[in-house]
């Protein structure tokens, strides 16, 4: 559930088929959470059926921190992704994306004690302590507004979905 934006379901190789050059990997993994490609939609880049970024990836962020923290209650976690899942922090802590960023390399810590809230520990918008050279063309990344408008065919983002950069605050009751 935790795959990067424009996910494009029954792409990548299997498990079992990628453990033959990445042998960490354990070729038993079953998913927690199954990516649905959106009807009409395709990856700009490769042409196959994808999810429509950034609408529908925000959604299934939601969708995928609630399966998160019900498979997982209690435990330590630790996720490895791109800098597009500021919008699972997001999620969790129930924030705006419009602030949040993520680094090569960066690292969020969240917590939650029992019933409560998920906080922010640490942030994951630098990596200047554990990093010594970044590349020139690899920097932190966050949402901006040009994700949630819609778009044409050609654009790489611009499927909304009437989601926004606010998608994950909770109103006050």
């Amino acid at each position: 559930g935790l795959s990067e934006a424009h996910a494009t379901p029954g792409v990548l190789p299997s498990p079992a088929d990628r453990f033959a050059y990445f042998p960490h990997i354990d070729p038993g993994h079953v998913s927690l959470y199954d990516v649905q490609p959106t009807p009409g939609h395709s990856c700009p880049k490769t042409g196959h059926a994808c999810e429509a970024f950034a609408g529908k990836y925000c959604q299934r962020m939601e969708q995928f921190s609630t399966c998160l923290e019900r498979t997982y209650y209690g435990k330590s976690v630790m996720l490895f992704s791109h800098a597009a899942s500021v919008a699972l922090v997001a999620a969790l802590v129930k924030c705006s994306m419009r602030d949040l960023k993520f680094a090569p390399c960066g690292i969020y810590q969240l917590q939650r004690v029992n019933e409560g809230p998920w906080t922010l520990v640490g942030n994951g918008d630098s990596n200047e302590e554990y990093v010594t050279e970044n590349s020139p063309t690899t920097f932190p990344w966050g949402f901006g507004v040009k994700y949630f408008i819609e778009g044409t065919e050609r654009n790489y983002w611009g499927s909304s979905e009437g989601i926004g950069l606010d998608y994950f605050v909770q109103e006050e009751s």
